[in-house]
């Protein structure tokens, strides 16, 4: 007879942990994360080739997926890779190795545009440096933008 009040106590404890877990599991799909770390005014080709993506891009869509789209203000675009290196002030924001076997300075980083998901037309002449980005087809915050990250378009 002692165990079984153990039982109940064990159940209302287990009960609240999941109850808690499902809760915050709840919160990680909130705000998107901010993956720019620089920002920068897009050179003439950049600009071509990230319009070209978004433009290809757009065109391949199918109906549904289109309205899909439409329902986010932005699309997110990489236009070039440029390595840590050649970023002004941000090799020193990685300092060291990684995993002790190369330079943080050789590590690539994409130059990314923002363009208004309905016209398929940019949304700034800036675009920003992200060393991390989204999965395609999720959303992130890139310069105070959140866009649907669609990588080079393909």
């Amino acid at each position: 007879m002692i165990a079984r009040p153990f039982f109940p106590v064990l159940f209302t404890c287990l009960t609240v942990v999941f109850l808690n877990g499902c809760a915050s599991s709840g919160k990680s799909g909130g705000t998107p994360r901010d993956y720019s770390v620089a920002v920068g005014a897009a050179y003439t080709n950049e600009e071509r080739i990230a319009q070209d993506r978004v433009n290809k891009y757009l065109a391949r869509l199918k109906p549904e997926k289109k309205e899909q789209i439409a329902q986010n203000e932005y699309l997110a675009v990489d236009a070039v890779e440029v390595p840590v290196s050649e970023v002004p002030g941000l090799a020193s924001k990685f300092p060291g190795q990684t995993g002790g076997l190369t330079d943080r300075g050789s590590q690539m980083t994409k130059f990314i545009m923002i363009f208004d998901a309905k016209t398929g037309q940019p949304a700034s002449q800036e675009g920003y440096i992200a060393v991390d980005t989204p999965p395609k087809g999720r959303l992130g915050v890139f310069g105070g933008y959140t866009a649907v990250y669609i990588g080079n378009g393909q």
